[in-house]
């Protein structure tokens, strides 16, 4: 018994050490940006010690060197920098300093739609479409599975790009390079779509559009045709954009569209 509490306890030590090395590894990757909060200390010199923001100029200042360009480097690489600036005005031998995000204000990404907590979230380092999702307290009741991401391209046009969450998941992911996220991004999350099916199936119904389907597809999300079923008549009523609806002949290949309902015809013999 005892064994086997000592054996969780160090499980737990490793997991907090591991989560501290990840946290630790994201500061330092993260670069500065304008209106980010960071503390500066300096080994042996408590007076120097400050807390400070990234000015809209890019700069930090700091006492003796006054300010200092930090815009887009790591918070290493401006300790170091820091470090040199001392030195070499001869205002410290071996310097030591350290800096310290304390918030983060610039690289974010927004959050929007049918998520728990819907907003601005800071990005650390490198960070995944499924991980900003996730930070965002996930998909609240509602909330589709798609996931539309907005983001401004090299000429100044804003670029929609729309994934399916069960498809960044899946196993087939396993093989594919994750899809990262950038300052700037929105990240929106629609309602649920849904479509009706109706007629002869084994199972009639409202469902959730969670993933591209086609006529085929979504009979089979049914249950496929009964019996009854006139595997030749089935129709689709489609809602147009000035609000009427639109009765189709469909071939088994067509695309669902949210809010469409499909009807499958009794047979007559």
């Amino acid at each position: 018994m005892i064994k086997s509490v000592t054996f969780r306890k160090s499980i737990l030590v490793l997991a907090l050490m591991l989560l501290t090395a990840m946290a630790a590894h994201a500061q330092d990757a993260y670069e500065l940006g304008i209106g980010d909060r960071v503390s500066i200390s300096v080994f042996g010199q408590d007076d120097m010690s400050t807390t400070t923001e990234v000015a809209a100029d890019g700069t930090i200042t700091m006492a003796l060197i006054g300010r200092v360009n930090v815009e887009g480097m790591t918070p290493p690489s401006v300790s170091r920098l820091l470090e040199s600036r001392l030195e070499n005005e001869g205002y410290l031998r071996n310097a030591n300093v350290n800096l310290v995000v304390e918030e983060y204000r610039s690289n974010t990404v927004s959050v929007l739609g049918h998520v728990n907590q819907p907003g601005k979230i800071a990005l650390r380092g490198n960070t995944s479409l499924t991980e900003i999702l996730a930070l965002a307290g996930g998909i609240k009741s509602g909330g589709g599975e798609r996931l539309v991401l907005i983001r401004e391209g090299s000429d100044g046009t804003q670029i929609r790009q729309e994934y399916y969450l069960n498809e960044l998941l899946d196993r087939k992911a396993g093989s594919q390079p994750p899809v990262m996220v950038r300052k700037g991004d929105t990240l929106f999350v629609p309602k649920a779509e849904q479509f009706y099916i109706h007629g002869q199936v084994q199972k009639p119904g409202t469902y959730t559009l969670d993933r591209p389907l086609n006529v085929m597809q979504a009979l089979s999300v049914s249950g496929g045709f009964n019996p009854r079923a006139n595997t030749n008549g089935v129709v689709l009523y489609r809602k147009q954009s000035d609000g009427t609806v639109k009765t189709l002949d469909v071939d088994l290949s067509d695309p669902i569209r949210d809010g469409d309902v499909l009807f499958v015809k009794e047979s007559l013999f």
